[in-house]
């Protein structure tokens, strides 16, 4: 199967490099977005993406942050009006629109991202394609009886309420973790994912929550006042299709895999159910 006849249906929305980091926000927000393709606006090559790991970067999670404390000394409405050129990824993972669908699944594996331009051959943008597409796509090829627990991450790192988002963020960048489970005494009690650093910025929380402009206003928050606490969530022995469409349907990368009163045992994401595919 071609990644284009999975794609073919997608309207892909872009940015261009002078595009406001605001406006981009804005736009994945509005979208529900977890990446948007950045474009020349002449020949619709193109030159970056911006994902929201990007953004998790940006709030104070790695090298992107320097942006807003050493160039605007902290002012983050400063900040938010540079161009996305200034945080975007460069080093764009692109498909050709001739690959196939095992291509993409070895892409996400290999790569470590979560969705692909698709360009020609002049590198112009033509689709997009991502992990949920394909686990979509593929879905009513996962055995009825495969289960989750050769897929489940076990390993986890955790966040706590009590937790300050730069740190959470600085977690997530150095870990490559698009999510992490919120824990108080081993129960689960909540999720933080890189798309909620995209809610929070390209809403109008951000700047409701500042008087100063000074991002210690945003930064210093924590987990337990931005946490989601309605978390879907696996247990051990749950049928990997059934998980599978419950991620597909319900729009979500992870689900935490808990034991016996909420206590964490694990994680399954959407990259977790491609291993399947990739056997």
């Amino acid at each position: 199967m071609r990644v284009m006849k999975i794609a073919q249906n997608k309207e892909v929305v872009t940015v261009y490099p002078t595009t406001t980091i605001r406006k981009a926000l804005m736009t994945m927000n509005e979208n529900r977005y977890r990446r948007l393709p950045v474009v020349n606006p002449g020949n619709n090559k193109v030159v970056g993406i911006i994902t929201s790991m990007d953004i998790v970067d940006f709030m104070g999670g790695g090298s992107k942050y320097n942006l807003i404390r050493e160039k605007h000394e902290r002012n983050f409405l400063a900040a938010i009006n540079e161009p996305v050129r200034e945080i975007m990824e460069e080093n764009v993972i692109t498909l050709k629109e001739n690959a196939d669908i095992d291509e993409a699944i070895e892409t996400f594996l290999t790569k470590n991202v979560g969705g692909a331009p698709i360009v020609n051959d002049d590198n112009q943008l033509i689709s997009l394609i991502t992990e949920r597409d394909v686990i979509r796509a593929l879905l009513d090829k996962i055995d009825e009886n495969e289960t989750i627990d050769d897929y489940i991450t076990r390993d986890v790192i955790v966040a706590t309420p009590g937790e300050r988002l730069k740190d959470v963020a600085r977690t997530m960048v150095r870990n490559g973790f698009r999510r992490l489970p919120v824990v108080s005494e081993e129960r689960l009690v909540g999720i933080i994912t890189s798309t909620d650093f995209i809610k929070l910025l390209g809403s109008d929380w951000a700047f409701n929550h500042m008087q100063t402009g000074n991002v210690r206003e945003i930064t210093n928050v924590r987990m337990e006042e931005i946490m989601k606490r309605d978390v879907l969530t696996a247990k051990e022995g749950d049928k990997l299709k059934e998980v599978a469409e419950i991620m597909v349907t319900n729009d979500i990368g992870a689900l935490p895999v808990v034991g016996e009163n909420l206590r964490i045992k694990g994680i399954i994401t959407e990259k977790d159910v491609l291993k399947y595919f990739a056997k």
